[in-house]
């Protein structure tokens, strides 16, 4: 056996094993189960009405019993889905690869792809290919024709109505740390620095910078001005004392500038460290006198930020990245210096009050229509105007043939009476260049007046492409020059600087051959059209909302007690609803596309008038004169019954019957005035 191999020798004694311990189980084996326990019955199979009841069920449930063959797959299916929804089993291991949510993904929203913009680039080349061979048209044409567009546009420039001056003498004030005294050290003599140290340092600071440095101190910095007046407050927590910086330039090295603002002020400079070396290279040349156009025009005769001293619309101040418009009672007042032309107040202005003055409106728009029609007689096809930023760079060679791009001094400035304009004088799609340049308000600004254009060309049965505004990054050559617009005739409207009347002359037109017109559209909430509602139980017809509307788009009757409204003149700016005394009165944004229905006078209440009880001279309304009459019914002024008649008469009345009585004028007085 010494030689008997491993494999063998681990068979046999498994083997013998085996038999060993079947030879000791055979006696227990003699007497047969049968023979003593009788067999057991079968078990019942459970279906579903054995099943306990869903919602008694929770993480600790015996759930076997569901995977019985006769329970249905339907109520298994439940109860698992039950179990599965315990929080026991919602507890996610993040350091698991595969714990995210893969069934759904968060959208791109404006970031493009580097494969979406070739894709892009390579459609847009085969769509002018087509174009061209659709129209037997060549890329020479079209491109000559382009030219000569574009240089319409310098053909009759905007004259400067006006200008805003700076003056600076080099005063510069460095907000920051230890950086911020190094950067003094290395200035140019033609800059006059002073420190703000905003970190206390205790060793190692210049001895010879101690006369221009101020500690913060833990005080708090408010900053206003401009380029040549600026003031720096620091405050103390307190609100006790404070210390005044006044300089002409600030460079704020902070990790968080004090001004967060969508457009600093001219002379504020809040470099990123990137660009830190290019804004010292810059500040050197930031003394002497400087100018910029006068961007803005505004005229308080048409403005709705309020009226009686009730607050209305106030889009401009919500809407300027400057911070340059501000509210002084019921108008507004803009800062000139601080005013960089962003546009976004003109862009929100529902009335015109503010608009852009260079280039103007007028301007603007006889530029569009100059431009398209060169284009077309030159042989061009299908132009698209493309708005962009003037300080933009913006090859031609990179863009399609059939896109014609427009300056502007900011994306914000382009408004809805440009974009419809454009439309009807034949471009084929309006688009607008997105940059991160844009600042957030101007872009929001721009959202806005998009969903009340895009109602307006879904309620004309356009498609919404029409008005486009262009995801961040773009690439030029990706622009597609597919025509969305269908062919129309051009409208040959001059330019006027009144938006609402530009506005509504553009959308006549596309109105007029529109391929599904509605004659009323529906807007979004708080868009510069729309109805009034009247509770026609509640109003009184006191005419509190005619005597409030800075437009007159309410007014009242002529020969009887009416409430009138003129939809083509209203810009919901809410006033009369707030001024209200009955509450009455309901917004309705809607912009009515019917020419004939928006200029049509509308009744909104009428009653019938009262009568003076002396003379019979109608003045007010019954209903007028009742609410007043029960709301004065216990004042102490009218506890007699001649005094309660007297609210029943007319002016003339009222004043004979008030010298005429002894107890409203005193017995002297009354006598004088009848002798």
């Amino acid at each position: 056996m010494a030689d008997e191999p491993f494999l063998n020798r681990w068979s046999r004694l498994k083997h013998q094993t085996t038999s060993e311990a079947k030879q000791d189980d055979e006696p227990e084996q003699a007497t047969p189960p049968e023979a003593t326990n009788p067999p057991p019955e079968p078990a019942r199979e459970l279906t579903d009405a054995d099943m306990p009841p869903l919602d008694t069920l929770d993480f600790h449930s015996d759930y076997s019993a569901f995977f019985s063959p006769k329970v249905s797959t339907e109520l298994r299916t439940a109860a698992l889905r039950k179990l599965f929804h315990q929080p026991e089993y919602n507890v996610i291991d993040t350091l698991d690869d595969y714990c995210g949510d893969y069934t759904t993904f968060a959208p791109l929203g404006n970031i493009l792809t580097a494969d979406l913009k070739h894709r892009l680039q390579h459609e847009a080349r085969q769509q002018l290919e087509s174009l061209m061979e659709t129209h037997d048209m060549t890329l020479d044409t079209l491109l000559n024709a382009r030219q000569l567009a574009l240089a319409s546009l310098n053909q009759h420039p905007q004259a400067i109505t006006g200008s805003v001056g700076y003056q600076s003498h080099g005063k510069l004030l460095i907000i920051g740390n230890r950086q911020a005294l190094e950067i003094a050290a290395q200035l140019p003599e033609t800059l006059k620095p002073q420190v703000l140290l905003t970190e206390e340092e205790e060793e190692g600071l210049p001895t010879n910078l101690g006369h221009i440095m101020t500690p913060l101190a833990g005080r708090s910095i408010r900053i206003e001005g401009y380029l040549g007046a600026f003031n720096t407050r620091l405050e103390s927590t307190n609100g006790k004392g404070g210390t005044l910086l006044q300089s002409d330039l600030i460079l704020d090295l902070q990790p968080t500038p004090s001004l967060q603002r969508g457009i600093l002020p001219p002379g504020y400079f809040a470099p990123t460290p990137d660009a830190l070396d290019a804004t010292l290279a810059e500040l050197p040349a930031m003394s002497g006198e400087f100018s910029k156009p006068r961007y803005f025009h505004y005229d308080p005769a048409i403005c709705a930020h309020g009226s009686s001293g009730l607050k209305g619309c106030t889009r401009c101040i919500d809407a300027c990245p400057a911070e340059a418009i501000i509210s002084i009672g019921e108008k507004i007042a803009v800062n000139p210096q601080l005013c960089q032309g962003g546009g976004a107040c003109a862009t929100t202005c529902p009335s015109g009050a503010i608009r852009y003055q260079y280039p103007s409106p007028a301007h603007s728009v006889d530029q569009l229509r100059v431009m398209l029609r060169t284009y077309r007689e030159a042989g061009g096809i299908q132009p698209k105007i493309l708005f962009h930023r003037s300080e933009m760079d913006m090859p031609l060679e990179d863009l399609p043939a059939t896109i014609l791009p427009l300056p502007v001094e900011e994306l914000g400035s382009a408004s809805p009476e440009l974009w419809f304009a454009a439309l009807s004088f034949g471009a084929a799609q309006v688009l607008l260049y997105d940059e991160n340049a844009t600042p957030e308000l101007s872009r929001q600004t721009l959202q806005q007046q998009l969903a009340i254009a895009h109602a307006q060309l879904q309620g004309l049965g356009y498609p919404l492409d029409a008005i486009h505004l262009l995801a961040i990054g773009t690439p030029l050559q990706g622009i597609s020059p597919a025509p969305v617009m269908p062919a129309l005739p051009p409208a040959t409207q001059g330019g006027m600087n009144d938006k609402r009347q530009q506005w509504s002359i553009a959308l006549d037109h596309l109105y007029q051959h529109a391929p599904q017109p509605r004659a009323e559209i529906p807007l979004p909430d708080h868009s510069p059209f729309g109805l009034l509602n009247i509770d026609k139980d509640a109003c009184t017809l006191c005419m509190a909302c005619a005597t409030i509307c800075p437009l007159n788009a309410i007014d009242g009757g002529v020969d009887r007690p009416q409430l009138r409204f003129h939809a083509d003149r209203c810009v919901q700016c809410g006033l009369c609803a707030t001024g209200c005394p009955e509450k009455a009165i309901r917004l309705q944004a809607l912009y009515i596309a019917d020419p004939a229905q928006r200029h049509q006078t509308r009744l909104l209440n009428e009653d019938e008038p009262f009568r003076c009880i002396q003379c019979g001279k109608p003045f007010g309304s019954k209903r007028t004169i009742h609410t007043m009459l029960g709301k004065l019914a216990h004042h102490p002024m009218f506890r007699d019954e001649r005094a309660r008649k007297r609210l029943e008469m007319c002016e003339d009345c009222r004043v004979i019957d008030v010298v005429q009585d002894p107890d409203a004028m005193g017995d002297t007085m009354s006598r004088s005035f009848r002798h």
